[in-house]
């Protein structure tokens, strides 16, 4: 699998790369996380928040919802957007709105994302949450009288629960105790490791989960496949473990030192050297490393946690872990035939379309007769292609999600999400372990974007 770019890295340059673990140095079998998280958060619910027990008979559909989209908490919908925060797809619950609904609620299909009713999916880890505030929010509808709380409420209850069972053991406990069913091993993340570890590449591991997790997750991930070293402990220069990302690029709260072979910790107020730590800040982190900031490459699977606080906040460099992105780029392959057969049938519209401007010209500007038979028959000839146009469209956005479509698109326009990850990650790929294909030395070119206006003009040569 490739990876993508952009804007100019020069590997040469890097000194350290870190990783955040979850969902990006180890990685997980999605589904099957998001419907244990799914069912703890039900019970949690019920638990905690006195939800009725029928909730505990919601099944989890996790293609029901897909990371980039926005839940509206006031008014019980979730959105797809587009960069212009334009509204592609939208569902009350579970339940399609209509352009119409969407037009008289939104005020012309937009919406302000920086309101606080509006909150982002960011990453895999919130699919479950986006699947259970649906389900209730259909619940809601349905059964009035459970009196259930205003959707907003809902959507607070949810995050509570969902948190929670991140929180408390519940998620983790269970994931320990089955690690095959939940994690997946990928011998060739480490090979990566340690063909950049050869190359002189410092690593580093930065991530919420606190020690124990941490340890039982890089045992099971890391150490099988090592070969140049004895322990992930040994190829990580520096493990960070509950590190309260983003507060740990943007806050500076102190380190403690954890025992790696007991996982004591003891206030630490001295400088960084190598090991194991809880908490503590980036800056300290960096500087005590001896490293400059755009000598850091930092890689997470969370566009806000794990790349725009942290590129705002410190400049490191950042690369973003897309899972689904290998299913999405099979699917651009898959659907290419069909791509340039609809881009045909609208060069041959938008001919058609001219025409007609031309006969309206010279009625209205020249006061020439035209024939209207004429006219008539262009417009048919356009209805006829747009029916066509109609049925690619659903053949191609078939091999895509079949509730949003494509992650990366709204529609002709990029989705909020892509834009975010145009403007934040330096790079982006579906796995660590796309590295394999590239040289540590590797320097990493963007392709040239061009505006609308330099499209169909030539730029004179540099000579």
């Amino acid at each position: 699998m490739s990876i993508f770019v952009n804007r100019v890295l020069n590997m040469k340059h890097i000194k350290v790369i870190g990783f955040d673990m979850d969902h990006t140095l180890v990685r997980y079998h999605s589904d099957k996380f998001e419907e244990l998280t799914f069912n703890e958060s039900v019970q949690k619910l019920i638990s905690d928040k006195e939800y009725p027990k029928e909730i505990s008979e919601f099944k989890f559909d996790f293609n029901s919802a897909i990371r980039g989209l926005i839940v509206d908490k006031v008014n019980g919908n979730i959105l797809k957007v587009s960069l212009y925060n334009k509204i592609k797809t939208a569902y009350h619950g579970t339940k399609v709105l209509s352009y119409k609904e969407q037009k008289k609620l939104y005020r012309g299909s937009s919406v302000d994302l920086s309101e606080a009713q509006y909150m982002s999916i960011d990453t895999t880890f919130s699919i479950a949450h986006t699947v259970l505030f649906a389900q209730l929010v259909d619940l809601k509808d349905k059964k009035p009288d459970l009196d259930l709380p205003e959707y907003a409420n809902i959507a607070d209850d949810v995050t509570y629960a969902v948190d929670l069972a991140h929180r408390d053991g519940s998620l983790k406990d269970a994931v320990k105790s089955n690690l095959a069913d939940y994690v997946i091993k990928d011998e060739k993340i480490v090979n990566a490791l340690e063909k950049y570890a050869k190359y002189g590449k410092r690593l580093w591991v930065v991530t919420n989960s606190d020690y124990n997790y941490t340890k039982a997750l890089l045992d099971y991930t890391i150490n099988p496949f090592l070969k140049d070293h004895k322990d992930w402990t040994e190829l990580f220069e520096i493990t960070v473990t509950l590190a309260c990302k983003p507060r740990f690029f943007t806050d500076t709260n102190a380190f403690l030192s954890v025992e790696d072979n007991t996982g004591l910790m003891s206030n630490f107020d001295k400088k960084v050297v190598p090991g194991i730590y809880q908490g503590g800040n980036a800056i300290k982190l960096q500087v005590d490393m001896g490293v400059n900031e755009d000598e850091i490459l930092y890689l997470g699977d969370h566009i806000y946690g794990d790349i725009v606080k942290l590129k705002k906040a410190c400049g490191w460099r950042t690369a973003l872990v897309i899972e689904e992105l290998d299913r999405e780029v099979a699917a651009y392959k898959s659907t290419k035939a069909i791509s340039i057969d609809i881009d045909n049938l609208m060069e041959q519209k938008i001919v058609l379309e001219k025409l007609i401007d031309n006969l309206y010209s010279k009625e209205h500007e020249f006061g020439e007769k035209v024939a209207k038979d004429d006219v008539f028959s262009k417009f048919d000839q356009i209805d006829k292609i747009d029916k066509q146009i109609g049925s690619l469209i659903k053949q191609y956005e078939a091999n895509f999600n079949h509730h949003w479509g494509e992650v990366m698109r709204a529609g002709a326009e990029p989705s909020i999400f892509a834009s975010q990850v145009e403007r934040y990650a330096c790079i982006y790929m579906t796995k660590v372990s796309d590295f394999c294909d590239y040289n540590p030395r590797n320097y990493y070119r963007p392709s040239k974007k061009k505006m609308s206006h330099e499209l169909n003009y030539s730029l004179p040569s540099s000579s």
